[in-house]
C-alpha cells in the first residue's frame, strides 16, 4: 500500500465521513501577550481521516510533518484525535485522497 505522500489528491470542498484529507495549517507560539493573536512560528501539513461531521469536524491524524524551516515543534502527532472547523481546512487548501 502506498504512503499518503505518494497518493493522488484532489480539492475537497465537502468532505464526507471516512475521507482521508490533507491540509496545511499554522503552528502558533505559546501566548505571550495579554490580548490579541498569537505569533505564527511555522507551518505543518496534516493527513487525517474524517471521523464525524457537523459544525466542528472530528479527525484522526494519520501523519503530520513540518513544511516550514526553523525549530517550531509540531502541535499534533500521529494518532491524535483533533477537531477543526470546516473553514480552517478550507484556508489550508484541503484535499482528499483518491484511489
Amino acid at each position: 500500500m502506498s504512503t499518503p505522500q505518494t497518493q493522488e489528491w484532489i480539492a475537497c470542498p465537502r468532505p464526507a465521513i471516512g475521507d482521508i484529507l490533507k491540509w496545511s495549517e499554522p503552528i502558533w507560539a505559546a501566548p505571550n501577550k495579554p490580548r490579541g493573536k498569537r505569533d505564527q512560528i511555522g507551518e505543518q501539513e496534516i493527513v487525517a481521516t474524517l471521523r464525524a461531521t457537523g459544525e466542528i469536524l472530528e479527525l484522526e491524524v494519520m501523519s503530520v510533518h513540518k513544511t516550514s524551516s526553523g525549530d517550531a515543534p509540531l502541535s499534533v502527532k500521529s494518532g491524535d484525535h483533533i477537531r477543526r472547523k470546516q473553514s480552517s481546512l478550507e484556508k489550508g487548501a484541503c484535499c482528499k485522497q483518491i484511489g
